[in-house]
Protein backbone atom coordinates (compact mmCIF):
# COMPACT_ATOMS: atom_id res chain seq x y z
CA UNK A 1 0.00 0.00 0.00
CA UNK A 2 1.38 3.34 -0.71
CA UNK A 3 1.66 6.75 2.07
CA UNK A 4 -1.36 8.50 -0.13
CA UNK A 5 -3.36 5.12 -0.05
CA UNK A 6 -3.25 4.95 3.42
CA UNK A 7 -4.09 8.12 4.50
CA UNK A 8 -7.50 8.01 2.35
CA UNK A 9 -8.27 4.60 4.25
CA UNK A 10 -8.13 6.25 7.84
CA UNK A 11 -10.82 5.64 10.09
CA UNK A 12 -12.71 8.44 9.96
CA UNK A 13 -12.79 11.56 12.58
CA UNK A 14 -15.66 13.97 13.26
CA UNK A 15 -15.90 17.26 13.13
CA UNK A 16 -12.01 16.77 11.34
CA UNK A 17 -11.62 17.95 7.43
CA UNK A 18 -9.04 16.23 6.20
CA UNK A 19 -6.67 17.17 3.20
CA UNK A 20 -3.65 15.74 1.30
CA UNK A 21 -1.14 17.63 0.61
CA UNK A 22 2.00 15.75 -1.63
CA UNK A 23 5.42 17.67 -1.67
CA UNK A 24 7.46 16.44 -4.61
CA UNK A 25 10.99 16.83 -4.30
CA UNK A 26 12.25 15.41 -6.97
CA UNK A 27 14.35 17.73 -10.04
CA UNK A 28 11.09 16.21 -12.38
CA UNK A 29 7.71 16.51 -11.09
CA UNK A 30 7.42 12.72 -10.92
CA UNK A 31 4.29 12.27 -8.35
CA UNK A 32 2.16 14.72 -10.26
CA UNK A 33 0.75 11.68 -12.78
CA UNK A 34 0.21 9.81 -9.46
CA UNK A 35 -1.41 12.31 -7.29
CA UNK A 36 -3.53 12.97 -10.98
CA UNK A 37 -4.52 9.24 -10.48
CA UNK A 38 -5.79 9.19 -7.06
CA UNK A 39 -8.00 12.39 -7.15
CA UNK A 40 -9.60 10.36 -10.02
CA UNK A 41 -10.51 7.66 -6.96
CA UNK A 42 -11.29 9.69 -4.01
CA UNK A 43 -13.19 12.47 -2.68
CA UNK A 44 -10.56 13.64 -0.19
CA UNK A 45 -9.30 17.20 -1.49
CA UNK A 46 -5.71 16.64 -2.32
CA UNK A 47 -2.86 19.34 -3.38
CA UNK A 48 0.21 19.17 -4.75
CA UNK A 49 3.38 21.01 -4.78
CA UNK A 50 6.91 20.31 -7.21
CA UNK A 51 9.61 21.83 -5.10
CA UNK A 52 12.84 20.38 -7.30
CA UNK A 53 16.17 20.81 -5.05
CA UNK A 54 16.51 17.00 -3.36
CA UNK A 55 16.63 19.58 -0.08
CA UNK A 56 14.49 17.47 2.65
CA UNK A 57 14.20 20.98 4.34
CA UNK A 58 13.18 22.85 1.59
CA UNK A 59 10.52 20.01 0.56
CA UNK A 60 9.27 20.37 4.56
CA UNK A 61 9.10 24.27 4.47
CA UNK A 62 6.94 24.15 1.48
CA UNK A 63 4.38 21.93 3.47
CA UNK A 64 4.35 24.60 6.47
CA UNK A 65 3.63 27.12 3.90
CA UNK A 66 1.48 25.56 1.75
CA UNK A 67 -0.92 23.71 4.78
CA UNK A 68 -4.22 25.59 5.56
CA UNK A 69 -5.45 23.55 8.44
CA UNK A 70 -4.74 24.18 12.48
CA UNK A 71 -2.84 21.00 12.15
CA UNK A 72 -0.42 19.29 10.09
CA UNK A 73 0.90 15.74 9.87
CA UNK A 74 4.26 14.73 8.06
CA UNK A 75 4.86 11.00 6.75
CA UNK A 76 7.38 10.04 4.14
CA UNK A 77 6.45 8.96 0.56
CA UNK A 78 7.75 5.68 1.40
CA UNK A 79 5.28 4.66 4.73
CA UNK A 80 1.96 3.52 4.78
CA UNK A 81 -0.30 4.75 7.85
CA UNK A 82 -2.34 2.02 10.26
CA UNK A 83 -6.10 3.18 10.05
CA UNK A 84 -6.31 4.37 13.09
CA UNK A 85 -2.91 6.37 12.57
CA UNK A 86 -4.58 9.96 12.13
CA UNK A 87 -7.25 9.40 15.29
CA UNK A 88 -4.74 8.08 17.86
CA UNK A 89 -2.44 12.11 16.89
CA UNK A 90 -5.27 13.44 16.97
CA UNK A 91 -6.55 12.23 20.27
CA UNK A 92 -3.43 13.00 21.74
CA UNK A 93 -3.24 16.62 20.47
CA UNK A 94 -4.72 18.12 23.82
CA UNK A 95 -2.54 20.67 24.75
CA UNK A 96 0.69 19.43 22.51
CA UNK A 97 2.30 21.31 19.87
CA UNK A 98 3.64 18.29 18.39
CA UNK A 99 2.56 14.40 18.80
CA UNK A 100 5.04 11.62 17.28
CA UNK A 101 4.45 8.23 16.69
CA UNK A 102 6.38 5.07 15.77
CA UNK A 103 7.59 4.29 12.89
CA UNK A 104 7.37 0.40 12.72
CA UNK A 105 10.45 -1.03 9.89
CA UNK A 106 9.23 -3.84 8.02
CA UNK A 107 12.37 -5.90 6.79
CA UNK A 108 12.25 -8.53 4.42
CA UNK A 109 14.05 -12.55 4.66
CA UNK A 110 16.77 -11.27 2.63
CA UNK A 111 17.78 -8.82 5.79
CA UNK A 112 20.76 -9.73 8.25
CA UNK A 113 19.80 -10.69 11.28
CA UNK A 114 21.52 -8.45 13.49
CA UNK A 115 19.98 -5.47 11.53
CA UNK A 116 16.51 -6.99 12.57
CA UNK A 117 17.10 -7.62 16.10
CA UNK A 118 18.88 -3.80 16.15
CA UNK A 119 15.94 -2.74 14.56
CA UNK A 120 17.91 0.24 13.36
CA UNK A 121 15.20 1.71 11.34
CA UNK A 122 12.46 1.77 13.25
CA UNK A 123 11.82 5.22 14.79
CA UNK A 124 9.99 5.32 18.49
CA UNK A 125 10.54 7.50 21.47
CA UNK A 126 11.22 5.93 24.86
CA UNK A 127 8.81 6.77 27.17
CA UNK A 128 9.64 9.99 29.59
CA UNK A 129 8.23 12.48 31.93
CA UNK A 130 9.64 15.31 29.08
CA UNK A 131 10.07 15.10 25.28
CA UNK A 132 12.85 17.91 23.67
CA UNK A 133 12.33 16.60 20.51
CA UNK A 134 11.65 14.30 17.54
CA UNK A 135 11.21 13.30 14.03
CA UNK A 136 9.16 13.83 10.92
CA UNK A 137 8.29 10.43 10.02
CA UNK A 138 5.45 10.52 11.96
CA UNK A 139 4.32 13.69 13.68
CA UNK A 140 0.93 15.90 13.62
CA UNK A 141 2.10 20.17 14.31
CA UNK A 142 0.05 22.75 15.95
CA UNK A 143 0.55 25.33 12.69
CA UNK A 144 -0.33 28.48 15.09
CA UNK A 145 2.53 27.75 17.49
CA UNK A 146 4.59 26.97 14.41
CA UNK A 147 3.46 30.11 12.28
CA UNK A 148 3.95 32.44 15.82
CA UNK A 149 7.31 31.11 16.95
CA UNK A 150 8.43 31.51 12.83
CA UNK A 151 9.64 27.50 13.18
CA UNK A 152 11.50 26.33 9.96
CA UNK A 153 13.83 23.54 9.18
CA UNK A 154 17.23 24.69 8.06
CA UNK A 155 18.32 24.21 4.81
CA UNK A 156 21.51 23.71 5.64
CA UNK A 157 20.57 20.76 7.19
CA UNK A 158 18.37 19.17 3.80
CA UNK A 159 20.97 17.31 2.58
CA UNK A 160 22.97 15.90 5.87
CA UNK A 161 19.56 14.88 8.22
CA UNK A 162 19.43 16.55 11.53
CA UNK A 163 16.64 19.38 10.21
CA UNK A 164 14.03 17.59 12.26
CA UNK A 165 15.90 17.31 15.19
CA UNK A 166 16.52 21.00 14.94
CA UNK A 167 13.06 22.05 14.58
CA UNK A 168 11.55 20.64 17.17
CA UNK A 169 14.19 21.10 19.95
CA UNK A 170 13.65 24.69 19.10
CA UNK A 171 10.13 24.17 19.16
CA UNK A 172 10.59 22.78 22.89
CA UNK A 173 13.11 25.62 24.14
CA UNK A 174 10.54 28.13 23.09
CA UNK A 175 8.08 26.68 25.22
CA UNK A 176 6.12 23.68 23.05
CA UNK A 177 4.84 20.61 24.62
CA UNK A 178 5.76 17.75 22.60
CA UNK A 179 3.94 14.43 22.92
CA UNK A 180 4.20 10.46 21.76
CA UNK A 181 0.62 8.59 20.41
CA UNK A 182 2.17 4.87 20.75
CA UNK A 183 -0.80 3.98 19.24
CA UNK A 184 -0.34 5.89 15.98
CA UNK A 185 1.71 4.01 14.02
CA UNK A 186 3.31 3.87 10.63
CA UNK A 187 4.82 1.51 8.56
CA UNK A 188 8.48 1.30 6.29
CA UNK A 189 9.51 -1.05 4.18
CA UNK A 190 12.86 -1.59 4.21
CA UNK A 191 14.47 -1.66 0.86
CA UNK A 192 17.99 -3.72 0.88
CA UNK A 193 19.78 -0.96 -0.37
CA UNK A 194 19.50 0.28 3.31
CA UNK A 195 19.29 -3.24 5.03
CA UNK A 196 23.39 -3.11 5.26
CA UNK A 197 26.06 -2.45 7.39
CA UNK A 198 27.12 1.13 5.61
CA UNK A 199 24.01 2.40 5.81
CA UNK A 200 23.42 1.71 8.98
CA UNK A 201 26.85 3.13 10.16
CA UNK A 202 25.99 6.46 8.13
CA UNK A 203 22.87 6.77 10.04
CA UNK A 204 24.28 6.44 13.33
CA UNK A 205 27.80 8.15 12.73
CA UNK A 206 25.00 11.00 11.61
CA UNK A 207 22.72 11.33 13.97
CA UNK A 208 25.54 11.50 16.46
CA UNK A 209 27.08 14.85 14.91
CA UNK A 210 23.17 15.41 15.50
CA UNK A 211 22.72 15.73 18.78
CA UNK A 212 26.25 17.73 18.49
CA UNK A 213 24.95 20.17 16.30
CA UNK A 214 21.56 20.74 18.48
CA UNK A 215 23.29 20.55 22.20
CA UNK A 216 26.06 23.44 20.55
CA UNK A 217 23.47 25.93 19.06
CA UNK A 218 21.21 25.88 22.45
CA UNK A 219 23.50 24.21 25.23
CA UNK A 220 26.61 25.33 25.59
CA UNK A 221 27.45 23.45 29.03
CA UNK A 222 25.34 20.27 27.74
CA UNK A 223 27.80 20.53 24.32
CA UNK A 224 31.02 20.81 26.32
CA UNK A 225 30.11 17.60 28.51
CA UNK A 226 29.12 15.68 25.14
CA UNK A 227 32.61 16.75 23.81
CA UNK A 228 34.24 15.54 26.53
CA UNK A 229 32.65 11.94 27.62
CA UNK A 230 31.62 11.03 24.35
CA UNK A 231 35.64 9.42 23.46
CA UNK A 232 35.45 7.63 27.34
CA UNK A 233 32.21 6.13 25.65
CA UNK A 234 33.12 5.27 22.47
CA UNK A 235 36.06 3.25 24.11
CA UNK A 236 33.47 1.16 26.42
CA UNK A 237 31.53 0.54 23.01
CA UNK A 238 34.47 -0.72 21.55
CA UNK A 239 35.93 -3.05 23.91
CA UNK A 240 32.00 -3.89 24.79
CA UNK A 241 31.47 -4.88 21.28
CA UNK A 242 34.90 -7.18 21.43
CA UNK A 243 33.99 -8.53 24.56
CA UNK A 244 30.37 -9.72 22.98
CA UNK A 245 31.54 -10.94 19.79
CA UNK A 246 30.36 -14.36 20.59
CA UNK A 247 26.48 -12.73 20.07
CA UNK A 248 26.80 -10.98 16.63
CA UNK A 249 23.87 -8.91 17.17
CA UNK A 250 24.71 -7.65 20.62
CA UNK A 251 28.06 -6.92 19.15
CA UNK A 252 27.05 -4.82 16.48
CA UNK A 253 24.44 -3.13 18.73
CA UNK A 254 27.91 -2.04 20.63
CA UNK A 255 29.55 -0.75 17.44
CA UNK A 256 27.21 0.90 16.06
CA UNK A 257 26.15 2.70 19.56
CA UNK A 258 30.31 3.60 19.59
CA UNK A 259 29.98 5.00 16.07
CA UNK A 260 26.71 7.71 17.17
CA UNK A 261 29.83 8.73 20.01
CA UNK A 262 32.15 8.48 17.28
CA UNK A 263 29.95 11.16 15.18
CA UNK A 264 29.23 13.60 18.22
CA UNK A 265 33.38 13.23 18.48
CA UNK A 266 34.08 14.28 14.81
CA UNK A 267 31.70 17.32 15.08
CA UNK A 268 33.56 18.44 18.34
CA UNK A 269 36.89 18.16 16.52
CA UNK A 270 35.43 20.81 13.71
CA UNK A 271 34.32 17.79 10.90
CA UNK A 272 30.95 19.37 10.81
CA UNK A 273 27.88 17.53 9.96
CA UNK A 274 28.64 15.21 7.10
CA UNK A 275 26.63 15.99 3.89
CA UNK A 276 26.26 12.98 1.36
CA UNK A 277 26.52 15.91 -1.81
CA UNK A 278 28.66 19.50 -0.61
CA UNK A 279 30.07 20.70 2.18
CA UNK A 280 29.83 19.90 5.55
CA UNK A 281 28.55 22.42 7.80
CA UNK A 282 31.34 23.28 10.28
CA UNK A 283 30.46 24.50 13.99
CA UNK A 284 31.12 27.76 14.93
Amino acid sequence: MSAIDSIAKQSELPNVNVRILVIDNDSAPTAFNIVTDFRRRTDIHVDYKHVPGQNISMARNAGLDAATTPWLAFVDDDEFASTNWLAELVASRDGANAVFGPCEAMYDDGTPDWIRQGDYHSNRITERSRITTGYTSNVLIDMAFARRHGLRFDPELGRTGGEDTMFFHTMYRKGGVLRYASGAVVYESVVQSRANFAWVVKRRYRAGQARALVSHKFDHPEYVRLSCTAPLKAAICAIMAAVTIPNRARAMWWLMRGIFHWGTISYALGAGVYEEYGKPIEPT
